[in-house]
């Protein structure tokens, strides 16, 4: 340990991080038994492993598992760790649910304010972004980790499922993959969960080479090289084209380059699916979803100030939500409504942002003409 926490040097960690769900909404005497019951359940998993070849730093809410050893160390402490979550938590009297990541990255060990070791660096960071995009109980590991592993044996391989790209609040995107037994008939236990990230097992289709060709010649463009490999890993899971489709357009992040790419795919297999595929198109594509609004940005800082009267700081982030979401004005001021509890505070508040509905309306409706006048529609 004492050669492993020398500061001139980083060193590249498999990271195990885990996080009780919904921690801070408890009392504080469930925290505690909660966190001890976690400690002593973490402490025991990894209790037959030397302790120089793992480094533990507690989170409050949670645990950081530095592994030093092979990538693949990592993989059967938190396969046991989300079995005993799975199976046991819910059968005691005050279950809990975690959400675990897993990463592979650059990491330091440095001393802290109190002289104890803590670990910096962005393996770190990553680590805590692909935990955050898990669900209750489900286990995601990053690319890196995906990348190095998977190529460590054939019988890894049926232990992964790609989940799809994800932006953290940082706007950085990270592609994430579920970790199971058995991935492919995987389902969450968090029912809030994002739809579309699991599938129930199913015989891999019949696509030929043509047809898989003619997506990736599509996708290239949205989500750059690894165009190929979400496909491969897409396509075992669905029989049409119609399904493959949709799930591969969930994976690019702006709505207006989803919808195009949902309208090629029209485009190009409308006609072309009896010779592409030997599976025949059993139901048109989703239909294009109406283009994003493009919001007045004075508008939206005005909104977000009167917003904030009511909710407080939080008014950015829902401001910023909505905008993103909504297609009229009328959906995005409700949105915002369901935000305050008052009636009577949610008359005023819309009453406050009439002033600055008619502008918002009159530019956006001029951006979008603007726009389409630009692609020539």
């Amino acid at each position: 340990m004492d050669e492993i926490s020398c500061p001139e040097r980083t060193w590249l960690f498999s990271i195990l991080l885990l996080d009780i769900v919904d921690y801070s909404s408890h009392c504080h005497q469930l925290q505690l038994e909660w966190k001890a019951r976690l400690n002593h359940f973490v402490l025991e998993t990894l209790e037959g492993l030397p302790e120089q070849e793992r480094f533990i730093l507690d989170t409050g809410d949670g645990a950081i598992v530095c592994f030093m050893g092979g990538p693949e160390a990592v993989m059967d402490p938190a396969l046991r760790i989300r079995k005993h979550f799975v199976e046991t938590e819910p059968k005691l009297p005050s279950p809990m649910i975690v959400r675990m990541g897993i990463n592979l990255g650059p990491v330091q060990l440095v001393k802290d304010i109190n002289g104890h070791l803590n670990a910096l660096g962005d393996g770190i960071n990553v680590g805590q972004r692909v935990m955050s995009f898990a669900a209750g109980n489900q286990i995601l590991v990053s690319h890196s980790f995906y990348e190095v592993v998977s190529r460590l044996s054939d019988s890894y391989q049926g232990m992964f499922c790609f989940v799809g790209a994800r932006k953290d609040k940082h706007n950085r995107e990270h592609l994430v993959y579920q970790l199971a037994p058995t991935c492919s008939g995987e389902t969450p236990t968090d029912k809030s969960a994002p739809a579309g990230l699991y599938s129930s097992a199913i015989s891999p289709a019949p696509f030929d080479a043509a047809a898989l060709d003619h997506i990736e010649a599509l996708f290239v463009p949205f989500i750059g090289p690894i165009a190929g490999r979400v496909i491969k890993d897409i396509s075992q899971k669905h029989s049409n084209l119609t399904d493959l489709c949709s799930e591969l357009a969930t994976n690019i992040c702006c709505n207006q380059e989803r919808t195009q790419f949902l309208e090629q795919c029209r485009q190009q297999f409308a006609a072309e699916v009896p010779h592409a595929s030997s599976t025949p198109l059993k139901a048109p594509l989703p239909a294009v979803p109406a283009s994003p609004v493009v919001w007045d940005p004075s508008m939206l800082e005005k909104t977000r100030k009167e917003l904030a009267v009511y909710i407080g700081p939080m008014a950015k982030l829902i401001v910023d939500s909505a905008a993103n979401e909504a297609h009229t004005v009328k959906d995005f001021y409700d949105a915002l409504c369901k935000e305050i509890p008052s009636p009577r505070d949610r008359e005023l508040f819309l009453s406050r942002c009439k002033s600055v509905t008619g502008p918002a309306i009159a530019s956006t409706e001029h951006l979008i003409e603007t726009r389409r006048e630009r692609r020539g529609l």
